[in-house]
């Protein structure tokens, strides 16, 4: 990505980390690598891919890790245990399983995905750590380094492309700009130990997110609603982020920017 972080009021919690040695996992896909962009050159950074993980984790010692990478949290656990380093684990709003209402981190966990039962079992080894910890429950993004598999980056490409938006289904989900989540992430790793829902609480439905891309072509482009029966893992998938509200953490861009956003490829 070629965004820069111009943004005042990230600089507080990104300057935590100054003087700190600090991995992140996942460095090449959407999350680290927009983590790896933050916090250049305000720590001692140490950035991880797939290949390079096991050489990083076994050769140098951290204050801190971000662990986004789709790997086995025990090595990542192994690690932070010989420097006591805190580790920041992304997990998802997919531990909940298909509740059809706002939901806070004390609901109950059902996942309903291989996804969301390997995300949980991670969680529950990192709480029986130890170590210092913060399980961020992610849901909805947006922002430009995500893969071309969710409704809104289809939408944006089609956008693109000339083609017609097509739409399966009407769930309801929420999109938080991704900058906004990488401040949380940060705030969240230098606070108290807890499990935090990270994402926005503006709901909008899939129809209506289509019908709003669709405006960033003159004249709108096409949408075309699928007869096609499409189910959805959580027709309804909201969080409520209260707990990290309590910790001064707001929603500080729109979807409407995170669109245009991805759109000029920023």
């Amino acid at each position: 990505m070629s965004e820069t972080y111009d943004t005042k009021h990230m600089e507080k919690n990104i300057n935590g980390f100054a003087y700190k040695t600090v991995l992140v996992t996942g460095s090449n896909g959407f999350f680290g690598s927009w983590m790896t962009n933050a916090l250049t050159g305000k720590c001692v950074l140490i950035s991880a891919n797939r290949m390079s993980l096991q050489l990083c984790l076994m050769e140098r010692k951290y204050d801190y890790i971000f662990h986004f990478a789709p790997t086995p949290i025990e090595p990542i656990i192994e690690c932070a245990k010989r420097s006591n380093a805190k580790i920041l684990y992304a997990s998802s709003g997919a531990v909940y399983g298909g509740i059809q209402e706002k939901v806070t981190e004390e609901h109950p966990t059902n996942p309903i995905t291989d996804y969301g039962f390997e995300k949980l079992r991670s969680e529950n080894i990192l709480k029986k750590s130890g170590l210092d910890f913060c399980i961020a429950r992610l849901f909805t993004f947006c922002g430009t380094g995500m893969k071309n598999n969710f409704a809104i980056t289809k939408f944006v490409e089609a956008v693109k492309t000339g083609n017609p938006l097509m739409v399966y289904g009407n769930p309801t989900r929420t999109y938080m700009y991704v900058v906004d989540a990488i401040e949380w992430l940060c705030k969240l790793m230098l606070s108290e130990n807890g499990v935090y829902n990270v994402g926005s609480e503006k709901e909008t439905t899939i129809r209506d997110l289509a019908k709003r891309v669709s405006t960033y072509k003159i004249p709108n482009a096409e949408v075309l609603l699928s007869s096609k029966e499409f189910i959805q893992n959580a027709n309804y998938y909201v969080p409520d982020c209260s707990k990290a509200h309590e910790l001064g953490l707001e929603q500080y861009f729109s979807l409407s920017y995170g669109i245009e956003r991805m759109i000029d490829n920023a």
